[in-house]
């Protein structure tokens, strides 16, 4: 049991058989995918998964997916493919996203000449993304149109900035990092502040720690695990304590000065507004008030989410589910009672219980709207 408690809490390991590809975005970052072909024989064209990690929009990595994506999917005839993209606090939320939509892109271009344009269909394609990813997977459904995502994945997700704490108008109502006591790591409380308002293009990062795993693996393990030369170097260390300090929910100053950049906005109406325009059940609000409505407007989503996290409260989805049900868009939910953040991490396999409950109905739901069924 101690085995597999370490296991479920240390950083998912890569599975095998991928290839690691890179490519020049539009903002001169080098971005890198890596592709798992489907593991069953194909005999029609399959669907594509892309993954979007989270992790705060500061931290996180695209080596490896969440444990439960490569039985679910590639066992199951489809590909999987994961990105990266440039990290906060240098990278923008709207950066952020072009970066995202260029992966997609890329894919339907590429995907043929990699997987063989007899093996992938790249115009059935899904979304699936983890806490920011699962921010950033539906705010992609807002743009991508030609042609849409079949189906998203929202794993729990912020959906609307405007109703988390850390946004909240009244400065007094915010979470203050300092209320959780002086900051002890190798980097200084200010060093981090400092990092945090850094705009150089220089400093990006495009691959990090989601948390605290310097403090449990070195740099040659998570090497190992990830399938890539991961080096603790003072600006990867530095990256990870900042996100620690400034995680969601913890600091105001993550949210708005880092990943927002607040400083670029003359007032705090302006500010709103772009939290609007970068919150999808906003943007959906907006679009439904107009009289859009249905499957054309919106792919159909699945969430999957604990109604225990403290991160992210399960509201989010709650009401980006609802409001989508109430606009025509076929939706599924599977809450988990009483689990965290990052709940999911447990299920490696359909043997694992809670597997049939949590994970099944999406992997249903997905086979249906991309209409895929293996022969």
């Amino acid at each position: 049991m101690t085995a597999l408690v370490d296991e479920i809490d240390s950083p998912p390991a890569a599975p095998l058989g991928f290839s690691d590809h890179t490519f020049k975005s539009k903002s001169g970052i080098d971005l890198a995918i890596r592709i798992w072909p489907a593991e069953t024989p194909i005999t029609a064209p399959a669907p594509f998964v892309l993954w979007t990690h989270g992790g705060g929009w500061f931290g996180g990595f695209h080596f490896a997916p969440l444990p439960w994506m490569s039985p679910a999917f590639r066992q199951r005839g489809y590909h999987l493919v994961s990105h990266n993209y440039r990290l906060a606090p240098q990278a923008r939320l709207d950066d952020q996203l072009a970066d995202c939509l260029e992966a997609v892109a890329w894919c339907r271009e590429n995907l043929p000449s990699i997987l063989g344009s007899n093996a992938v269909d790249v115009d059935r394609y899904v979304l699936c993304g983890e806490s920011a990813g699962g921010h950033l997977v539906t705010l992609m459904g807002t743009h991508l149109f030609d042609p849409p995502p079949r189906a998203i994945i929202d794993v729990y997700g912020v959906v609307d900035f405007l109703t988390l704490s850390a946004f909240d108008p009244d400065p007094t109502k915010r979470p203050n990092r300092s209320q959780q006591g002086p900051w002890t790591g190798k980097f200084s409380e200010d060093v981090l502040n400092s990092l945090l308002r850094d705009r150089n293009p220089a400093n990006i990062l495009t691959d990090a720690m989601p948390w605290n795993e310097f403090e449990r693996f070195t740099d040659t393990q998570l090497s190992e695990r990830w399938a890539t030369d991961f080096r603790y170097t003072d600006r990867v260390l530095m990256q990870a304590e900042l996100h620690m300090m400034h995680a969601l929910g913890v600091s105001a100053d993550g949210l708005r000065v880092g990943v927002m950049h607040s400083e670029k906005f003359t007032s705090e109406e302006e500010l709103v507004a772009f939290a609007s325009s970068m919150s999808p059940l906003r943007i959906l609000q907006s679009r439904f008030e107009q009289g859009q409505r249905g499957h054309e407007l919106y792919p159909p989503t699945a969430f999957l989410h604990g109604t225990g996290d403290e991160s992210v409260p399960v509201e989010q989805s709650y009401a980006m589910a609802k409001l989508l049900r109430e606009a025509g868009v076929p939706v599924v939910e599977c809450y988990e009672e009483g689990e965290p953040h990052v709940f999911d991490k447990k299920y490696t396999g359909p043997n694992v219980r809670g597997w049939e409950t949590y994970i099944q109905p999406i992997l249903d739901f997905i086979d249906k709207h991309t209409g895929y069924h293996r022969d």
